[in-house]
């Protein structure tokens, strides 16, 4: 018997998915025994996008250096509640879009309409 299974590629998180979404880039330095300090990136997403509160509960995706630790491909990132130790993991665009319409009732891509 043959299966008739449909599979559907997930995209994974990358710069891009960050871009089009609209999230907050930042760069920092890491001193470290290194002579020169290394610099990475990681990206941010308040909940909801629009809340002016500064210490309001926040996305937070892994670090662009951090991909071999994660067994990810180079410009691959993962993302999570930020300092809820893993809480919301997400690994794919579409678990990203489903965590974020469960937390706001909102729709993380801006509408292009």
């Amino acid at each position: 018997m043959k299966d008739n299974q449909i599979v559907f590629p997930f995209i994974p998180i990358t710069k891009e998915t960050f871009e089009r979404q609209r999230w907050e880039k930042v760069t920092e330095d890491e001193d470290g025994n290194d002579e020169e300090p290394t610099t990475f990136t990681y990206w941010i997403l308040p909940l909801p996008k629009d809340n002016p509160d500064d210490n309001c509960p926040i996305l937070i995706s892994t670090a662009d250096d951090e991909f071999k630790e994660l067994g990810i491909k180079k410009g691959e990132y993962y993302v999570e509640l930020c300092d809820f130790f893993g809480l919301g993991l997400c690994t794919t665009e579409e678990e990203l879009e489903v965590l974020y319409r469960s937390l706001t009732k909102l729709e993380i891509e801006p509408d292009t309409n």
